[in-house]
């Protein structure tokens, strides 16, 4: 084989630079102290490396977010401690407002704190986070959630209930959001309808509601408006949150329905049914009343037509709070005498048509005809209508209570027309009707009004549904009859129930404080459970920031295995290398001076 000194260079110089090149790779190993550098280094570990690498990112990515939830879990409990401070201290007053000791004047000191004590809670529901955003506003985070109506004051939820949730581990994942109603809960308000009959005679009657006799007493002139004051008047005195309505029934006198031959009339003085017998008699009281029914203006009389207890009669039961109006009687006098007439309700005046040659008016009907044919005439404070007597007229003003306008009725041509009485009256007293023909005789009266008390007792559902409830009592006045007819529980949102506390402590509704009472302990109950709710969230997040850390030192364990460097066995190597790189380096010397002049 030939050997040439240009193959002797060029075999030492590629040994110097392989010799250079690991010493190089020793010396940034040793430098970065890591045993793979580059992919190059060894393939065979660059998967593992890179998977336990990606383990790292996604810690760090789940540290963040526990970091950042923590931080607003402890925001909202901050929150939370505050608002639950507020309601003590609502209720702490709303105890003291329901003191019987307490003047009005005190009650109303008291709701301007309540106000103030609001406006503060509604201002916590709208606290915002270090970057703005809003943190009981569900996913809306830019829109505040807790909204006040400037007209009425009432506070509306302008967030949503979308739930959002942040991965804390592989496995696990933490809501990262607040529903605002989850925090300022609604608070359940029960109510109980109960209907309390046998108000007939004027005296002090009475019912029970739980261990309580309500007594209260009525006086002549018997007014639906009399008994529901003096109902109210003594409930709230016994600080029972309750609302009173009055409702009126009528019983109605048929007659004789087999021998009707004409129009049965039934009105409401609004709207009216009729059924003509013309072409044959009703075979009974029960087909009077189908009929009734059947008509299809049924359903808009504003009262309802029912059968009697004692099956020979009607009762008209009316379907709203019977307000009681003022009603004038006039005694009409000749009205065949009159050559003028005038009305007025004090501000509005009529002048109806009379008819000439000194005729007058051939009936009541005839002239309450003409009354209302007259211009203006729905101008006026009152409708006309012909007196049950059908010999008078009556003025019933269209508004409900005393009136301060004073009605005046003058005739022309006689001198015995007056208005002879002013009273108050039920709907049911002043506009129902109900006539039939028999014969040509006209059929049907409506005796007076019964009242019958509608009382919704509204509470919290433990206080109206557990028991509490309305009985007649066996005190010495005149119990009443008593029944239940509806039982309901609706939710009355947050504020709005602490706005109904500084209503009833404005109005002086001793009733409605101490139902306020028991929806404010509701409602801190709420709060201390979502407050609970948090305090857990907060425990989770520690605790798995403890198993995180737990497992990143695994993770950060196994990759130093893989890619830390050997130092011992690194600086060894080194040395190796050196020795042979300067050996080369050496060899690479000697043999660059050879020549073969050196052996002639």
């Amino acid at each position: 084989m030939k050997i040439s000194n240009s193959f002797l260079f060029d075999q030492a110089t590629k040994n110097i630079q392989t010799a250079q090149s690991d010493v190089a790779k020793s010396r940034e190993k040793i430098a970065t102290g890591k045993s793979l550098v580059r992919p190059s280094d060894d393939t065979s570990k660059l998967r593992s490396i890179e998977i336990l690498k990606s383990q790292q990112r996604k810690i760090e990515s789940y540290d963040k977010s526990i970091n950042f939830l923590t931080d607003r879990y402890k925001l909202e409990d901050s929150v939370l401690s505050s608002a639950s401070d507020i309601l003590i201290r609502l209720k702490d007053l709303a105890i003291q407002a329901a003191n019987d000791t307490m003047s009005t004047a005190d009650r109303d000191i008291i709701a301007v704190e309540v106000k103030s004590l609001r406006n503060e809670l509604i201002s916590l529901g709208n606290t915002r986070d270090v970057e703005g955003n809003f943190i009981f506003s569900g996913s809306r985070t830019e829109t505040q959630p807790f909204v006040i109506d400037v007209a009425t004051g009432d506070v509306a939820y302008a967030g949503d209930n979308r739930r959002l949730f942040a991965a804390v581990s592989e496995s696990r994942t933490i809501q990262s959001n607040t529903d605002g109603t989850e925090i300022f809960q609604p608070v359940g308000r029960a109510s109980k309808t109960f209907e309390l009959s046998g108000f007939e005679s004027e005296g002090t009657h009475n019912f029970k509601v739980g261990e309580s006799v309500i007594e209260f007493e009525v006086t002549s002139p018997l007014s639906n408006e009399q008994i529901k004051t003096a109902i109210s008047s003594s409930l709230q005195a016994s600080q029972i949150s309750s609302s009173v309505a009055v409702k009126t029934t009528e019983t109605v006198t048929t007659g004789t329905v087999t021998n009707y031959d004409g129009v049965m009339t039934v009105s409401d003085g609004i709207t009216t049914v009729t059924k003509d017998y013309t072409s044959g008699s009703p075979a009974n009281l029960d087909a009077v009343l189908a009929d009734i029914r059947a008509h299809a203006s049924y359903g808009d009389l504003l009262f309802t037509v029912d059968k009697a207890a004692n099956g020979t009669q009607l009762e008209y039961n009316w379907k709203t709070d019977s307000a009681d109006y003022q009603v004038e009687t006039v005694a009409v006098g000749t009205l065949g005498s009159y050559t003028a007439l005038s009305i007025s309700d004090g501000t509005t005046t009529i002048t109806p048509a009379v008819p000439g040659s000194g005729a007058g008016y051939a009936s009541v009907d005839a002239a309450v005809t003409a009354i209302k044919a007259a211009t203006n005439y729905a101008n006026l404070g009152f409708t006309v209508t012909k007196a049950y007597n059908g010999t008078d007229i009556e003025f019933i003003w269209k508004t409900t209570g005393d009136q301060t306008a004073t009605a005046t009725y003058a005739a022309t041509g006689v001198a015995n027309e007056a208005i002879a009485t002013s009273t108050n009256k039920s709907p049911g007293s002043t506009r129902a009707i109900y006539s039939a023909d028999d014969g040509g005789t006209s059929l049907g009266s409506i005796s007076g009004g019964t009242p019958m008390i509608n009382l919704t007792m509204t509470g919290s559902p433990g206080m109206v549904m557990d028991g509490v409830d309305v009985t007649q009592s066996q005190g010495d006045s005149t119990a009443v009859s008593v029944s239940m007819t509806e039982s309901t529980t609706k939710g009355v949102d947050f504020f709005g129930m602490i706005g109904d506390l500084f209503d009833a402590l404005s109005s002086d509704k001793r009733g409605d404080i101490g139902r306020a009472v028991s929806e404010l302990t509701f409602a801190q109950e709420s709060m201390a459970i979502a407050a609970g709710s948090i305090g857990a969230k907060l425990n989770n997040l520690e605790r798995q920031q403890d198993i995180n850390a737990d497992f990143r030192l695994r993770v950060d364990q196994l990759l130093s295995t893989e890619e830390d460097l050997d130092y011992s066995k690194a600086v060894t190597q080194f040395n190796a290398e050196m020795v042979r790189l300067e050996a080369t380096q050496a060899s690479f010397a000697r043999v660059a001076q050879l020549s073969l002049f050196e052996y002639i």
